[in-house]
């Protein structure tokens, strides 16, 4: 027999009424508006370390917040293309548009561009430096 108490999962939150059974619905429904992660946290009333644990621990949580910040990239990139078509991009600030695009959607929308360098698809390690001394000609001393 097995002691102590369930595993923290998505299932013990709602029977707990810790968590709302419609939790999918309304983290969709916060994307659809342009949420973020931080509105999710909110209204499910929850700590962002325990958020972020769910996500970790449930493939279903972290497949719904990833729906729900496809939807919300889609919402922020609807504003900006309605614009852009009507001919008013005046309108939009596209720095600070640019700016909330890579700070909510990290992933997809980053400056920075990682390399990975490798040789023949093995990392190369910077502490195998070989050193060849090449003697001298003696014929042309």
């Amino acid at each position: 027999m097995k002691t102590g108490r369930k595993p923290f999962t998505i299932q013990v939150l709602v029977e707990k009424g810790l968590f709302p059974e419609n939790w999918k619905e309304m983290l969709y429904e916060i994307g659809k508006e342009g949420g973020n992660k931080t509105d999710m946290i909110l209204k499910l009333n929850i700590a962002r370390d325990t958020f972020y644990r769910l996500i970790n621990r449930s493939p279903e949580f972290s497949n719904a917040v990833n729906k729900a910040m496809e939807y919300s990239e889609k919402w922020w990139y609807d504003i900006a293309k309605k614009e852009w078509i009507k001919g008013n991009s005046k309108s939009i600030n596209s720095q600070h548009w640019s700016l909330i695009m890579r700070n909510q959607f990290t992933e997809r929308w980053s400056d920075k561009k990682e390399v990975d360098i490798t040789s023949m698809g093995n990392q190369i390690k910077d502490d195998e430096i070989k050193i060849h001394i090449i003697k001298p000609d003696n014929n042309n001393e």
